[in-house]
């Protein structure tokens, strides 16, 4: 089975696709799926646009919509999480995963699904400690700080993960688990990304609740996006267990922002979409932790003298009634139903209208009645009741702390999503001071060019006292040469020379 792998889409879906084409071309070989590590920006119309926390300069209603109204349809089967740039409005229907568009499925909040056998699993947003606790309960109209804090990670989610015991073929998260920097050449992981420095010596680099289910679940392939650069890591939890980590970067001129995996499967199973019946069944029996309160929720931990149940690996029993419910038949149906009014091209589109009300999506509906589980939205909003939204100004909103980095990491970038029929090229080589361990999966070069043989896995004790070479984001060069998507003069010259 091969697997295209995408780092950050920020809304470039029709980009991406042809991407893909060309490399499963140059490779001669039929790409199966195609998974996304969020930041996909699932944006359907302007309302859509005022439920995304990111600056104004990243605020453009992209491609997808093309996708969400039909006008186009996905020509790969697509598997994404959310992000931190994300309309959070649309993706908080689908609390526990579903069609966001014919043939592009979203995870949920936590979700873990089959394909041709392959089990895969992944957890939207990212790590913030202050909101890890609480429940999901932020509801559209947001307000600023709820815009992003219904992107942050929660425990539950995590929690839920950590019941499962069967092997896990494929992780996807948007944030890199903490740690996983001193699994590699963390020099050169500094030498592209200077301001990591501090983090990096403190610890803080990524994501903790990753950090736990990395060393807990143990899949064998792990895929991460945010941070905006390439990074190839290996884990060696036992003798007989490691996971190969890659972090790629966001959809951009000559970014390594795609690759393409092989990955074995069993192939007297369908290449289809189906649901995994653990994780239906933990979904069950961990429906009375589900919060929508917005204060801390400490979930069971089988303490001294406790007589709650803490553990929600499925009984034989709880795996009997989900295949009733599901009469033994996983595969996720193709429900996807327009729930807003999509985009319509015009010259001067509405950047300042109104958040939507929030409202119920038939899939998660039917989902839950199935299962027998609470919708975390209709618990916040019950019927919906349609009132006027207040207009969210985007120059009032500020600049998360999450958004800092990447200020930092693409200081000389024009903003992505102008529309546009230009082909650009997908940069998958090593680059030149690269002298990290790059574990399977393999490197994919658009010019066919020799990839370098890997180089021994060594773990890096960083030297953190400062030197005349210590290189800060304040200290970084002005001169960064800059690639303006609008320059097709650019693409033209790179592709020539592909």
């Amino acid at each position: 089975m091969i697997i295209a792998i995408e780092g950050c889409a920020h809304g470039e879906l029709d980009q991406i696709y042809r991407s893909v084409e060309n490399l499963s071309r140059q490779r001669n070989v039929k790409v199966d799926l195609l998974i996304c590590c969020g930041d996909f920006q699932a944006v359907r119309n302007e309302s859509d646009l005022q439920c995304m926390a990111v600056p104004d300069k990243f605020r453009h209603i992209c491609t997808f919509y093309k996708y969400y109204s039909g006008e186009v349809k996905a020509p790969i089967l697509t598997l994404f999480i959310g992000g931190n740039h994300e309309a959070s409005n649309y993706l908080q229907e689908l609390a526990y995963g579903g069609w966001v568009a014919p043939n592009i499925y979203y995870l949920g909040y936590a979700g873990v699904v089959k394909f041709g056998g392959i089990r895969i699993a992944g957890i939207s947003g990212i790590f913030k400690g202050h909101d890890y606790l609480k429940g999901h309960f932020e509801k559209p109209p947001y307000t600023s700080g709820t815009m992003r804090s219904a992107y942050h990670v929660r425990s539950l989610e995590v929690f839920r993960l950590k019941q499962l015991k069967e092997s896990i073929d494929i992780f996807i998260s948007h944030d890199w688990p903490r740690g996983i920097y001193n699994y590699a050449d963390t020099r050169e992981l500094l030498h592209w990304k200077p301001f990591f420095r501090d983090e990096i010596a403190n610890n803080v680099l990524g994501s903790q609740a990753g950090e736990i289910l990395l060393h807990e679940l143990k899949p064998k392939y792990w895929f991460s996006a945010h941070l905006h650069c390439r990074f190839a890591a290996t884990v060696q939890h036992n003798e007989t267990q490691s996971t190969n980590f890659l972090a790629l970067d966001k959809c951009l001129p000559r970014r390594q922002y795609l690759e393409l995996i092989e990955v074995p499967h069993d192939t007297n199973q369908g290449l289809e979409l189906c649901y995994d019946p653990h994780w239906l069944a933990i979904l069950r029996s961990t429906n009375h932790l589900l919060s929508v309160r917005p204060t801390n929720q400490y979930l069971p931990s089988g303490g001294p003298g406790s007589t709650e149940r803490w553990e929600f690996y499925p009984s034989q029993e709880e795996i009997e009634e989900i295949k009733t419910i599901f009469n033994d038949d996983y595969k996720i149906p193709s429900n996807f139903l327009q729930t807003a009014e999509p985009f319509k091209p015009r010259p001067n589109y509405n950047r300042n209208a109104r958040q939507a009300e929030a409202q119920l999506n038939p899939q998660t509906t039917e989902f839950c009645e199935k299962l027998g589980i609470d919708d975390p939205l209709e618990k916040l909003i019950g019927k919906p009741i349609i009132l006027s939204a207040p207009v969210v100004n985007p120059d009032e909103i500020a600049l998360e702390d999450d958004e800092e980095e990447e200020q930092l990491g693409d200081q000389s970038e024009e903003p992505a999503c102008h529309e546009s029929n230009d082909v650009f090229f997908v940069d998958t080589k090593p680059q030149k001071r690269s002298k990290m361990s790059l574990p399977q999966p393999q490197n994919e070069t658009l010019d066919e060019e020799p990839v370098p043989k890997e180089t021994e896995q060594v773990t890096e004790t960083i030297n953190l006292d400062k030197s005349s070479e210590d290189i800060t984001a304040e200290d970084q060069p002005s001169t960064i040469k800059k690639f303006k998507r609008r320059n097709l003069e650019l693409y033209m010259d790179q592709e020539s020379s592909t």
